[in-house]
C-alpha cells in the first residue's frame, strides 16, 4: 500500500501500519504495542463504568463490576433497557446510574410504579387524559410520557401491567407518540424508556400474561442484577455504609460493626437481598449501647433471616 492508504487506515482505527518488505521484529513489537492499548483501553472502561456505578450503589465483587461495564457502554446509547433481578437488589439504582452517565442526564427522569396502581387508571396516569374522559377526570391530565419528553422513564415492576395497558404501550414505543384518554389527536414524544421487574418474563409470556411483542421491545439490552447471596463480597462494604448512614439519621455518631457482626452478616441467606440487609443493619444500630457494635445480628430483639427460596 501507499502512505495515502496508511493514514486513510489510521484515521479509520488502526492502532498500526507497517511498511513493506515486512521486518518480523518490528510486526512484533507493534502487535505488543496493540495488545497494551488494547488492555488499557478495556481496564479503563472498566473503570469508567465503575465510576458511573457507584455514585449509586456500593459494590466490590466481580458480579456488579460486570454490571458496572453494562451500564457504562448502555447509558449513552438512545436503546431501551431491561433491568432484572429479584426485588431489592437494586434495580431502581441502576437505572438511576443509566440516567446520570446519560445525554439526558439534565432532562426530565420520570418514575412510574407499575404495581401501585389500579389497572384501569394505569393508562391514563402513563399517557394522560382529557377532561371528563371518564369518571372523577374533572381536569385534563399530562401524563407521565409527556412530563418525561426529552428525558427518561423508568416502569417499575413493568409486568404488573395489564393487556390493554401493555397494548397501548407498546404502540408508544412503536410510534413514537402517545394517545390521551379521551382524546383522538396522538402527541409526539421523544422518551427513553427503562424498565425494571422481578418477573421472569419469558415466564410471563408463556402464561400468557405478558405480551411478546412488548418484550421484544423492551429488552433492547437487559441488565440483571444477580442476588446478594452471589455476591457476598458486597455485604461488608454495604453493611459499613449502612452503619454509617443509620449513625447519621439516628444521630447516634460514629458506629463500627465488630468482625463478628460481619461475619454473621456475610453468612446470612439475604432473601431480601440489599433492602433486608440495610433495615437489618439499622436496627442494630438503633438498638446500640454504643459505638462499637458486637450484638448477634440475628440474636433475641432481632428479626430473624427467612431461608431463600
Amino acid at each position: 500500500g501507499s502512505e495515502r492508504m496508511a493514514v486513510e487506515a489510521m484515521k479509520r482505527g488502526a492502532l498500526d501500519y507497517f511498511a513493506k518488505p515486512f521486518d518480523p521484529d518490528e510486526v512484533a513489537r507493534g502487535v505488543r504495542r496493540c495488545l497494551k492499548t488494547s488492555r488499557l483501553e478495556r481496564e479503563n472502561a472498566l473503570l469508567r463504568a465503575e465510576l458511573a456505578l457507584s455514585r449509586t450503589m456500593i459494590f466490590r465483587s466481580e458480579a456488579m463490576g460486570k454490571v458496572a461495564l453494562l451500564v457504562e457502554r448502555v447509558a449513552a446509547r438512545n436503546v431501551s433497557v431491561l433491568i432484572t433481578g429479584e426485588s431489592g437488589t437494586g434495580k431502581e439504582l441502576v437505572a438511576k446510574a443509566i440516567v446520570r452517565a446519560s445525554s439526558r442526564a439534565k432532562a426530565p427522569y420520570v418514575r412510574f410504579n407499575c404495581a401501585a396502581i389500579r389497572s384501569e387508571l394505569a393508562e391514563a396516569e402513563l399517557f394522560g387524559h382529557s377532561r371528563g374522559a371518564f369518571t372523577g377526570a374533572d381536569r385534563a391530565r399530562t401524563g407521565m410520557f409527556r412530563e418525561a419528553h426529552k428525558g427518561t422513564i423508568l416502569l417499575d415492576e413493568v409486568a404488573e401491567l395489564d393487556a390493554g395497558t401493555q397494548g397501548a404501550l407498546l404502540r408508544v414505543l412503536q410510534e413514537g407518540e402517545v394517545r390521551p384518554v379521551g382524546e383522538e389527536k396522538p402527541i409526539p414524544v421523544d422518551v427513553r424508556v427503562l424498565a425494571a421487574t422481578h418477573v421472569n418474563l419469558l415466564q410471563a409470556i408463556a402464561k400468557g400474561t405478558f405480551r411478546q411483542d412488548l418484550f421484544y421491545r423492551l429488552h433492547v439490552v437487559t441488565i440483571h442484577l444477580p442476588p446478594l447471596r452471589e455476591r457476598r463480597e458486597d455485604i461488608e462494604p454495604l453493611a459499613v455504609h449502612f452503619a454509617a448512614r443509620a449513625a447519621e439519621r439516628f444521630e447516634v455518631g460514629d458506629v463500627r460493626l465488630s468482625d463478628r457482626v460481619l461475619t454473621r452478616l456475610r453468612d446470612a441467606p439475604w432473601p431480601g437481598n440489599v433492602r433486608e440487609l440495610e433495615h437489618v443493619v439499622a436496627r442494630l444500630v438503633a438498638l446500640s449501647s454504643g459505638p462499637f457494635i458486637d450484638d448477634d445480628p440475628f440474636g433475641e430483639g432481632m428479626s430473624q433471616p427467612m431461608e431463600s427460596n
